[in-house]
């Protein structure tokens, strides 16, 4: 009698182990089922987040060239950004050949320079008050590429 109560034991846990592999093994594909959603939210939310960024940078330019189809941001200052001391770097980003040139409170077109993949303005000797920023490209035969929107900040 004890071998057949032995075998019993033995044919109930050969039933019971596919079983319990089976739970195991759908188990694992629930988590990798899971994971790869995670990692299709994260896509998708990347996504949107270049799409916004690049449709911000859009909205910034007004070409001025219909073919034009890069970007140009004044960088820094921020908009509405409150300057302080005797000199102040603006910082333009700009994707084409060419130059750039900035102007103030819609004056004159004054060049910039290149240096490091920016384009920069070393603004000295200004005054207290409020100003409007907008920067331009410039192509080589002269012809202006792109202008962005004014850009407002605050001297104190």
């Amino acid at each position: 009698m004890a071998t057949k109560s032995v075998k019993k034991k033995e044919a109930q846990e050969t039933i019971s182990q596919p079983a319990e592999t089976k739970v195991k093994v759908s188990a694992k594909k629930k988590t990798v089922k899971k994971a790869a959603a995670k990692k299709t939210a994260v896509k998708k939310t990347v996504k949107k987040a270049t799409v916004k960024k690049d449709a911000a940078v859009k909205k910034t330019v007004i070409p001025v060239n219909l073919n034009f189809d890069g970007y140009l941001v004044v960088d820094h200052p921020v908009d509405m950004e409150i300057i302080s001391g005797q000199h102040y770097a603006i910082r333009i980003g700009a994707s084409q050949d060419g130059y750039v040139e900035i102007s103030f409170n819609n004056g004159e077109w004054i060049p910039c320079r290149f240096g490091g993949g920016y384009w920069w303005f070393d603004w000295v000797y200004f005054t207290p008050g409020d100003y409007s920023i907008a920067a331009r490209l410039v192509a080589h035969d002269g012809n202006t590429v792109a202008e962005t929107a004014p850009r407002k900040c605050a001297v104190c």
